[in-house]
C-alpha cells in the first residue's frame, strides 16, 4: 500500500535544499527602479549549465525556453498519487507560471503541486526525503541541477509556465526518470473543494 505524506506550503526557506521559489514577497534585496515606479529583485534564482565547458563524455548544451502547458492531473478523495520522479543531472529548471485557466479569484491560491526527493546512497530517489509543496501562481520555481522531482503536476485547471533549462538533445544527459514505489500526497490542507476524479 502506497504510503501518505502532507502537502506543505512552498516557501523560500522550505525549498532551499532543492533550489528556488521565485517571487516578490518575502525578499530581501528589492531595490526600486524604473523611476520609481517598479520593484526589483535580482538574482532570484541560481541557474545552471554544469555542460558549458569542453568534455569527452558530455555534449554541449543551450538554453531552452519554452512553453508548458499542463492539464490537471486526476485526484481521488483530495489525494494525488506519485508513480514517477526525475532529474536533470546537467541543468537547473525554471518554471514560471504565465496563466492559470478560468481564474478570476485570488491569485494567491494554490494551483500547482512541486514535489522533490533528496538523491540517495544509491543514486535513486530517497523516498524517505519526500517532500511536497503547494505553489501559487505567484510563485515560479528553479529546480537545482540533479534535484529529483516529480514532473509537472497541475491540480483542478490548466496552469500554462514559461519554463528555462539548458538541453543538448541527449536524453539521458537532459532528462533522467525513476519510477518510485507509489506516494499518495494529501492535497487537503491546501487544495480546497477538489473536483474527484480517478487516480
Amino acid at each position: 500500500m502506497p504510503f501518505q505524506i502532507t502537502i506543505e506550503p512552498l516557501t523560500i526557506e522550505s525549498f532551499k535544499p532543492y533550489g528556488d521559489v521565485i517571487q516578490l514577497e518575502g525578499n530581501k534585496n528589492v531595490i526600486i527602479a524604473n523611476q520609481g515606479t517598479a520593484k526589483r529583485v535580482n538574482h532570484v534564482a541560481k541557474l545552471e549549465n554544469l555542460r558549458s565547458g569542453p568534455s569527452p563524455a558530455l555534449q554541449g548544451a543551450k538554453p531552452n525556453m519554452c512553453i508548458f502547458s499542463s492539464a490537471p492531473r486526476p485526484t481521488t478523495g483530495g489525494l494525488f498519487q506519485v508513480k514517477l520522479l526525475e532529474r536533470h543531472p546537467y541543468s537547473s529548471q525554471v518554471f514560471m507560471p504565465i496563466h492559470e485557466q478560468g481564474v478570476t479569484a485570488n491569485p494567491d491560491l494554490p494551483s500547482y503541486l512541486v514535489i522533490v526527493a533528496e538523491n540517495g546512497s544509491d543514486d535513486l530517489p530517497d523516498l524517505r526525503t519526500i517532500r511536497a509543496f503547494a505553489a501559487t501562481s505567484t510563485q515560479g520555481i528553479n529546480y537545482k541541477a540533479n534535484s529529483w522531482h516529480s514532473p509537472m503536476v497541475t491540480i483542478g485547471r490548466r496552469v500554462d509556465f514559461v519554463v528555462l533549462v539548458w538541453e543538448n538533445g541527449v536524453k539521458l544527459q537532459d532528462c533522467e526518470e525513476a519510477p518510485i514505489t507509489p506516494v499518495l500526497v494529501d492535497l487537503k490542507p491546501s487544495f480546497k473543494n477538489l473536483s474527484e476524479s480517478k487516480i
